[in-house]
């Protein structure tokens, strides 16, 4: 869970009582598969989404160092990776958009089936559970509530771990739905798709240099208008070629910790913020020696490596909290 730089965050507390209150609507159609889900997910038209075109891509990067040398980078990615980034693009995005129906979608079958093998093994002397709606609005001490409640929390971690999301506190009001994708998560799933580019920029003349070289590439990928209710995976950043200032984060964060791995990552990001976190910097131990902006975090020293200066000193300077996040 994130760290904060003044306060340790607490999980959303009311994702229960969100989830009974979603219980007297209708339900959305539960997923048989990526893709069944992949089309309900593509169906709301207040999602911002990646190109959803599955189709394999390359990447040619050449430029020239400070030294004069010609440098070169190319990597390939396959229909399979594209699509499974594509499928967690809309994912993250249907989950940022719409927290409770997101986790509802995933709770609701496996819940049913639960109550289900719940009852069947209840014996006919002993209460059993009616529905899901009587399960949630009648919590006891009963065996049959007890394996309810148990399985309850087993799928609801179970949905943020598919879902790729993390819950959090709403800036505004503790008890509206609050998610952020889950960063961690994503960089470890993702920073072996990147371990082509990271081996190439490896070889190039320092540690220092691959990862200038690195921030040079990912700050010259077009900028996407900053969306709380959008998130593109790092592969559907490189085939879309823009990104905002978190996806921005993560992409160079899978790089860097494949060219200096023995050195600590952390996204830092403003408390007020919610969804798909805006504005994000990215930093590194300052013992690595890479230049940059210095901040304490956690009572430690670390360099900013990508971000706004401007945008950080103005919150330095103000009121508003700051939550560190480790990636590893």
């Amino acid at each position: 869970m994130p760290n904060s730089l003044l306060n340790n965050v607490s999980l959303w507390p009311s994702i229960t009582t969100s989830i009974m209150i979603f219980l007297s609507v209708p339900v959305m159609a539960s997923l048989s598969g990526d893709t069944d889900e992949r089309n309900n997910l593509s169906s709301s038209p207040l999602i911002n989404l990646p190109n959803n075109e599955i189709n394999s891509f390359s990447i040619n990067w050449q430029w020239t160092d400070s030294k004069g040398k010609s440098l070169k980078i190319k990597s390939f990615f396959d229909t399979d990776i594209v699509e499974t980034s594509l499928l967690d693009s809309y994912k993250l995005s249907f989950s940022l958009s719409y927290p409770i129906k997101a986790i509802h979608t995933y709770l609701t079958p496996r819940l049913e089936f639960a109550i289900d093998r719940i009852n069947f093994y209840t014996p006919n002397d002993q209460e059993k559970i009616k529905d899901i709606q009587y399960a949630f609005t009648n919590k006891d001490k009963s065996n049959a509530s007890q394996l309810f409640w148990q399985a309850y929390n087993q799928y609801q971690n179970d949905a943020f771990y598919h879902l790729k999301i993390t819950p959090c506190v709403h800036p505004d009001d503790e008890d509206l739905p609050c998610v952020r994708p889950n960063y961690s998560q994503l960089f470890y799933e993702y920073r072996a798709y990147l371990k082509d580019i990271a081996t190439q920029l490896a070889n190039q003349q320092s540690v220092n240099s691959a990862v200038k070289n690195a921030q040079h590439w990912v700050y010259a990928i077009p900028d996407r208008e900053e969306h709380k209710n959008s998130f593109f995976s790092p592969i559907s950043v490189l085939k879309s070629n823009e990104a905002d200032s978190d996806e921005k984060a993560l992409l160079l964060a899978t790089l860097i910790s494949q060219l200096a791995p023995e050195y600590e990552l952390f996204m830092l990001y403003p408390s007020d913020s919610i969804g798909s976190v805006s504005p994000v910097w990215l930093t590194i131990d300052s013992k690595s020696g890479i230049k940059g902006q210095q901040i304490i975090i956690n009572q430690n020293q670390y360099t900013v490596i990508l971000g706004s200066k401007v945008k950080l000193d103005k919150i330095l300077s103000s009121d508003t909290e700051l939550i560190s996040e480790s990636l590893y």
